[in-house]
């Protein structure tokens, strides 16, 4: 049974007018679906990719109605669909492709040279690609998310309809009431964003707002037009949003300046990376209702969450109802109960499913994440450091700037920064707040950390090994200046406390 097509099959028969869905399909063209409109389309687009005797369908495009339409018609078709984010590099695009043994491709593709074009369908181009070879595919997989990870290889996740109706059925329960009007700024082809701007609305009849990413600001993976996104929310005045912290950060200055952007927002999820404590209070004090969770793909995306009835600043919430949760002897989260099928030819055997992410859970069941295990960093002293967690508290108080922990196996740790001035000072306030073993003694600032060549993957991610066999390169120069690949880096101490 499939809990989202039968809800939309039930709204479309119950209340025919209500919208959907309102924003612009794939030509750029306003759209507004009413849910009856909606479920016409789908069914129609399912039947004709059924026509096709396609058996995965690889769905690379833009934000908009008309990749919701793909979406929802795979579903109803019983096809593999394997959502490609437009950011993803031409080698990665490449390895999704091959691995998941996509034969139907729908969108942009413009790249591709063994493909037959065979028309349109819900506004976008589909190929036929020539020469596939079938992959190994897990029984009963209906879609197949790529994870970014920390390589430029991909993942591939294989998830079940019953995975993704067990996740959406239990956020809309723990959300029910707090939204009805919802827009989606994170790229659908991420699965955190398809499940709660999609299918969670779906099962709760609500409407929700779709525009490409350059209309709301966003641009590729990581850059931001703040101007153009505060212009979207006073315009559509959305009740929920999905948000990175960097996105929060952005938020937070808008309101900061303009407080009206936060008065028809009733609930701000956060995710996508750890959350400080005193970031989420800055936001709450602004009047931005904003609400940590944590999820991974491998569990279906959202896994615990805060909520205004069940909530704790610094934590990432409960686990909602689909998920069990208990903490490993070397403090890795496991979770049970709603693990996928497994990898692209390598299905999930265990019972629970280790997370690699290091984590507490309180008396109240309260989730604290602590770190990813393979970063954690062992001092010369033997103490044991998640760096992020110290990377998350200096969120607050420097805001969008890059920075970065180092000192695995050193006496002192030292952050790797992006040049900002009067960071000694930032991050003098920020060891007043952190216990002995865990503050910074020395920093070292660049002015373009990302044009260092090894330290970060294709998808932006630090290299944490890479970066740690440079730092100490560096310091054991001993030098206040130094020339490292044709940038200057300006070494500060930062005074003991």
């Amino acid at each position: 049974m499939n809990t989202i097509i039968d809800a939309l099959k039930a709204h479309a028969h119950n209340k025919p007018e209500q919208f959907a869905f309102v924003g612009e399909n794939a030509q750029g063209e306003t759209v507004q679906l009413t849910y009856q409109q909606l479920a016409a389309e789908v069914f129609a687009v399912a039947a004709y990719l059924t026509s096709l005797n396609a058996k995965v369908v690889a769905l690379r495009a833009e934000n908009s109605i008309s990749w919701i339409l793909i979406d929802l018609a795979a579903m109803v078709a019983n096809l593999v669909i394997v959502p490609i984010p437009t950011f993803f590099s031409y080698t990665q695009v490449q390895h999704s492709l091959a691995e998941s043994g996509a034969d139907l491709l729908i969108g942009d593709w413009s790249e591709q040279a063994s493909v037959e074009c065979l028309g349109h369908l819900a506004g976008l181009r589909v190929y036929r690609s020539v020469g596939v070879m079938p992959a190994s595919v897990l029984a009963d997989t209906c879609k197949i998310t790529f994870t970014s990870g920390s390589t430029g290889h991909p993942k591939g996740v294989c998830l079940s309809q019953q995975h993704l109706s067990n996740v959406a059925q239990s956020l809309a329960e723990a959300v029910m009431g707090l939204a009805e009007k919802h827009l989606v700024l994170l790229p659908l082809s991420t699965l955190l964003e398809n499940i709660t701007g999609v299918y969670v609305p779906i099962l709760l009849g609500a409407s929700v707002h779709v525009y490409p990413g350059r209309k709301l600001g966003l641009l590729g993976s990581s850059q931001f037009n703040a101007a153009a996104f505060a212009q979207q929310l006073a315009d559509i005045q959305p009740q929920s949003l999905v948000l990175t912290p960097a996105l929060l950060l952005a938020l937070i200055k808008l309101v900061q300046g303009n407080s009206q952007l936060a008065q028809s927002l009733k609930f701000v999820a956060v995710g996508g990376a750890r959350v400080s404590a005193q970031l989420i209070s800055a936001a709450h004090d602004l009047g931005i209702p904003a609400y940590e969770g944590y999820g991974l793909s491998e569990c279906g995306s959202v896994v615990c969450l805060n909520t205004p009835k069940a909530f704790k600043a610094g934590s990432c919430g409960k686990a909602l109802s689909h998920s069990q949760l208990r903490i490993a002897e070397d403090g890795e989260l496991l979770v049970k109960g709603n693990s996928a099928l497994g990898y692209l030819n390598a299905p999930f055997i265990e019972e629970w499913l280790a997370t690699g992410d290091l984590a507490a859970i309180d008396e109240q069941g309260f989730v604290h994440l602590l770190g990813r295990k393979k970063n954690l960093l062992v001092t010369a002293f033997g103490r044991n450091i998640s760096p992020e967690w110290i990377e998350s508290e200096a969120q607050a108080l420097l805001p969008g700037v890059p920075l970065f922990i180092t000192g695995d196996g050193q006496e002192q740790l030292c952050a790797v920064s992006q040049h900002i001035s009067n960071i000694d000072a930032k991050l003098s306030e920020l060891n007043s707040k952190l216990p002995d073993y865990a503050r910074i003694s020395q920093v070292l600032q660049l002015e373009t950390l990302h044009a260092i060549p090894n330290w970060f993957t294709a998808n932006g991610k630090i290299r944490r090994d890479q970066l740690e066999q440079s730092v100490s390169e560096l310091l054991s120069q001993n030098l206040s200046n130094v020339s490292f690949h044709r940038q200057m880096v300006t070494r500060i101490d930062l005074p003991k406390s």
